[in-house]
C-alpha cells in the first residue's frame, strides 16, 4: 500500500465516527451534587429545575469525585413505541436511569462499567436504556453519574433500527481500526528492528499498551474477556493509564534523542515517567481520581515539547524529521482536545470518543515513518562505511603487495649488486697504482653499498620487519667504532663524557650514529672538521638519557629544509651532486621514534654549523 492510499484510508477513519447527536433528545441539562446526597425526590422537585444547567453537548466535567445528575427530554418516537437511550463512554463506573413510572415515581435502572454484561438491559459494550413510550409525548427521565474515571457523559437516543444502523457502522470503524494497529504492530515485529535498536523496543512497547489501553476503553474487556466480572475491565483501564503514559514518556524520550545535555526536556520526560509510577501507588491505596488528574494535566507538554526538539532536529538535518514533526503536530491536535476534554476545559461531544484514538493512529503512522527513515538513513551510512571500508582494505591489499614486490626486486638488487662490487673491491685490492684513484673508487664503492643498506632497512622498517632487542648497550663504545670506521675519520672531532650504558637495541643505535656521521661527513664542508659530543642530558620531560650531538659546517649543498628534512627521499636540490638515497635521516627519525628517543634538527644560525642532536632514553619506555 502507498503512503498515499494509507492516508487516504486513515482520513476515512478520521470521519467514520463523527456522526451526529440522535434528534430524540429536545434538551439536555446538568446538576452537581459535591456530595453525593441527591436523591431522585430532591432533585426531580418542580423548585430544583432552576439549578440544573444547560449541557446540549453532555457532560464533560473532567476527573472529579463530584456526583452529577442529567436530565433529559426525549421526544417520543416517530414510529413505535420505544427508544434506546445509549451513554457513552464505556468505562463509566455506575450509572442510575430514572424514568418515569406513570404513577408518579421513577423506576430505576442500573448500569455501568462495575456491574456484569448480563445484568445491562442490552449486553453490548457501551450502555443501553430501553425507555418505553405509553403515550405519543415527550418524558424527562434523570441520570445519576458517579465514576472515578472523568466525568464524560455522552447520551444519545436512537430509535431501535436507527441503532442497529449507527452500532454497525461503528463496530466497522473500531474494527478497521484496530486492525490497522495490529497490522502496524505486526510489520514492524516482522522487520525485526527491533532485536537491535532500543527506540524501536519503546515504540512497539507504546504501541502495544495503547492498543490493550483503548481495548478496555472502548468496553470490549467486558464483552469478550471477563462478562461477568467487572472489576477486571474496570482495573483495565485504571492501570493501563498509568503504563500508558509511562511508555509513551520513555518513547518520546528515546525517538527525540533526549539526554543529559538537554536537562530541561530529558528531566521532563524522565519526570512523566515517575509520576506515573507515583500515580499507579495512588491508585492502589484508592486515590485513582486525583493521580490520574494530575499525570493527565502534567503530560499537556507532550507534544509542545516534541515540536520544539523535532525543530531543533530538523535544523540538524536528522533523517526522518520531517514525520516526527507531523506526527507531533497531529498528537497537538487530537491528544490536547482529548486531555482537555477529560479535564473539563471543553464541552462534551460525541466526536470527542474517537478524537485521541484517531489522532493516536496518525501519529503512531508518522512516528513509524520517522523511525524507518531513521533506520535507512542509519543504514545507509553503515553501508557506505562498510564500502569504505573495503575501499580502504583493498588500497591496503595492494600496497601490501606492491611493498612485497618492492622488497623482491630490492632484495634481489641488493644481491646481485653487492656481488659484482665485492668482486670489485676485491680486485682493487690486487691492483697497484695511485692511491687517490683507489681512495676515490673505494668511496664510490662504499657509498654504493649504503644505498643498498639503507634502502633494504627503510623497506624492512615499513613491513614492520624491525624488532626491538634490549640489552645493556655502550653507547660510548658503539661510537667510538662507528668514528674509527668513517670515510674520512681525520675529519672528525669528538668530545665523549663518561657516559652509563643504556637499555637499547646495540644494531639499531650503531645504525643511528653510522647514519648521523655518515651524513656530516657527505654534506658537510669538506675543510671543517666534524664536531661529535656525547654527554649524560635529562630530557625535557625528567627522563633520564644520552645525547649525541654531530655538527658539521655548511657546505656549497647549503642547509636543509627544516619542515622536510627528516621525510623520506628527501635530499637538498644542491645535494645531488653526491650519492645518496634520501633515506639516512628518515632512518635516524624511524628508528629514534621506536626506541623512545628523539632526533632534532638545529639550523645554522649567523654562520654557525648545522647540528643534528640524538636523544635516546637510559631505559626502553
Amino acid at each position: 500500500m502507498s503512503r498515499g492510499h494509507l492516508m487516504l484510508f486513515l482520513l476515512w477513519l478520521c470521519s467514520a465516527p463523527a456522526w451526529a447527536m440522535g434528534g430524540f433528545i429536545a434538551e439536555m441539562a446538568v446538576l452537581a451534587d459535591p456530595m453525593g446526597s441527591e436523591t431522585i425526590d430532591t432533585v426531580s422537585r418542580p423548585e430544583r429545575a432552576g439549578e440544573f444547567k444547560p449541557a446540549p453537548q453532555g457532560l464533560s466535567a473532567g476527573y472529579t469525585r463530584s456526583v452529577h445528575w442529567l436530565r433529559l427530554t426525549l421526544a417520543p418516537p416517530r414510529e413505535g413505541d420505544r427508544l434506546l437511550l445509549e451513554i457513552q463512554p464505556p468505562y463509566l463506573d455506575d450509572l442510575r436511569l430514572y424514568v418515569p413510572d406513570g404513577d408518579g415515581g421513577f423506576d430505576v435502572r442500573q448500569a455501568g462499567d462495575r456491574w456484569p454484561l448480563a445484568a445491562r438491559d442490552l449486553p453490548v459494550r457501551g450502555f443501553v436504556f430501553r425507555i418505553l413510550f405509553p403515550e405519543a409525548k415527550a418524558q424527562t427521565v434523570y441520570l445519576r453519574v458517579a465514576t472515578t474515571s472523568t466525568s464524560l457523559v455522552l447520551p444519545k437516543a436512537y430509535a431501535p433500527g436507527e441503532y442497529v444502523g449507527d452500532s454497525a457502522h461503528e463496530t466497522l470503524f473500531l474494527g478497521l481500526y484496530y486492525g490497522a494497529l495490529v497490522a502496524l504492530l505486526l510489520v514492524n515485529l516482522w522487520h525485526g528492528h527491533w532485536r537491535h535498536d532500543a527506540t524501536h523496543r519503546a515504540f512497539l512497547a507504546y504501541l502495544a499498551t495503547v492498543m490493550l489501553f483503548l481495548f478496555g476503553l472502548n468496553g470490549f474487556v467486558a464483552v469478550y474477556f471477563a462478562p461477568d466480572w467487572p472489576q477486571v475491565g474496570d482495573h483495565w483501564v485504571s492501570v493501563l493509564v498509568f503504563v500508558t503514559f509511562a511508555m509513551a514518556a520513555d518513547f518520546h524520550r528515546r525517538i527525540l534523542l533526549l539526554d543529559r545535555r538537554q536537562p530541561f526536556m530529558n528531566g521532563y520526560f524522565l519526570g512523566v515517567m515517575g509520576l506515573s509510577g507515583a500515580g499507579f501507588v495512588a491508585y492502589l491505596f484508592g486515590y485513582f481520581t486525583e493521580a490520574a488528574r494530575l499525570v493527565t494535566l502534567f503530560s499537556l507538554l507532550f507534544p509542545v515539547l516534541g515540536l520544539v526538539r523535532t525543530a531543533s532536529l530538523w535544523r540538524q538535518g536528522l533523517a526522518g524529521s520531517g514525520f516526527l514533526g507531523l506526527a507531533y503536530g497531529l498528537s497537538l491536535l487530537s491528544y490536547l482536545v482529548a486531555i482537555l476534554s477529560l479535564q473539563g476545559f471543553l464541552p462534551g461531544g460525541r466526536w470527542q470518543l474517537h478524537s485521541f484514538q484517531v489522532g493516536a493512529l496518525f501519529a503512531f503512522v508518522a512516528f513509524n515513518f520517522a523511525l524507518f527513515e531513521r533506520l535507512r538513513h542509519v543504514q545507509r551510512e553503515r553501508d557506505a562505511a562498510l564500502a569504505a571500508a573495503q575501499a580502504a582494505r583493498t588500497e591496503r591489499d595492494a600496497q601490501t603487495l606492491a611493498r612485497e614486490r618492492q622488497g623482491a626486486l630490492l632484495a634481489m638488487l641488493t644481491h646481485e649488486l653487492k656481488t659484482p662490487l665485492a668482486v670489485i673491491r676485491l680486485a682493487l685490492d690486487r691492483m697497484s697504482g695511485e692511491a687517490g684513484l683507489r681512495r676515490h673508487a673505494d668511496t664510490a664503492i662504499r657509498d654504493i653499498a649504503g644505498v643498498i643498506d639503507r634502502s633494504r632497512y627503510a623497506d624492512r622498517l615499513d613491513n614492520g620487519e624491525i624488532r626491538i632487542k634490549p640489552q645493556a648497550c655502550d653507547l660510548a663504545g658503539l661510537l667510538t667504532e662507528c668514528l674509527a670506521q668513517a670515510n674520512s675519520p681525520e675529519r672528525l672531532r669528538t668530545r665523549i663524557e663518561p657516559v652509563p650504558p643504556l637499555i637499547s637495541d646495540p644494531a639499531l643505535v650503531r645504525s643511528l650514529c653510522a647514519n648521523l656521521i655518515d651524513n656530516a661527513l657527505k654534506y658537510g664542508a669538506s675543510d671543517r672538521p666534524i664536531e661529535v659530543e656525547l654527554a649524560l642530558r635529562a630530557h625535557a620531560d625528567g627522563r633520564a638519557g644520552l645525547e649525541l650531538s654531530v655538527a658539521n659546517a655548511p657546505s656549497p649543498a647549503g642547509a636543509p629544509d627544516p619542515a622536510r628534512v627528516f621525510a623520506r627521499y628527501y635530499r637538498a636540490p644542491a645535494a645531488h651532486a653526491q650519492t645518496g638515497s634520501g633515506l639516512g635521516l628518515y632512518l635516524v627519525d624511524q628508528l629514534a621514534r621506536q626506541l623512545g628517543g628523539e632526533i632534532r634538527y638545529h639550523p645554522p644560525q649567523s654562520n654557525g654549523p648545522i647540528r643534528f642532536v640524538l636523544w635516546l632514553p637510559l631505559s626502553p619506555p
